[in-house]
């Protein structure tokens, strides 16, 4: 009988420590279960401010971006004025008046004797004047439309239009020239 009841303290020992065991097993899962979570958590908000972070960084260099183009554009502006300015004429003396038609020559009866006699040298004949250029055709020759065309692109690539469209867009407006220049100068003030 010593040996029926050894087994079953032995049985009732193993048991005990098999619960134990499950137990100790189950309050560790419990604590990993909780760190974890906890982890998580602090990793979640982490993440967030990081992505506040970059998200404030990343608008204010938009901010930055949109000041710039806005100060290029009131300079572009400014240069157009300028230009606008010195082609007009302030001093309306100095404006050149537009001239007056000439009236066309009657045609004169031709006189039966002749006014002259054969060998007397002709009167001089003054040559007309050279016609002098208008403000229209002086100011279409200066800087007025490179300046406009520079503040159409401007905007155009503040917008975001690619040097294609800006370019179709130019030749729209202004018709087709060399403009790759203008384009590159454009393109490499606005920040992309």
């Amino acid at each position: 009988m010593t040996d029926a009841r050894n087994a079953d303290e032995l049985a009732a020992q193993v048991a005990d420590a098999v619960r134990r065991a499950v137990a100790d097993a189950t309050t560790r899962a419990e604590e990993i279960v909780m760190e974890a979570e906890a982890d998580a958590k602090q990793i979640r908000a982490h993440a967030q401010a990081e992505a506040a972070q970059i998200r404030e960084r990343a608008e204010a260099d938009a901010r930055q971006q949109i000041d710039a183009a806005k100060r290029a554009l009131d300079e572009l502006g400014g240069s157009l004025a300028a230009a606008v300015e010195a082609a007009t004429p302030t001093d309306p003396a100095m404006e050149e008046p537009e001239p007056e038609p000439e009236p066309e020559p009657t045609p004169e009866p031709e006189p039966e004797q002749p006014a002259e006699s054969p060998g007397a040298p002709e009167a001089p004949v003054t040559p007309p004047a050279p016609e002098q250029p208008t403000v229209e055709q002086t100011s279409s020759a200066g800087n007025g439309d490179d300046a406009a065309e520079r503040l159409v692109a401007m905007k155009l690539a503040v917008d975001g239009k690619d040097r294609a469209e800006i370019e179709a867009e130019l030749t729209a407006k202004f018709g087709a020239a060399d403009r790759s220049a203008l384009l590159n100068d454009v393109l490499s003030r606005v920040p992309r």
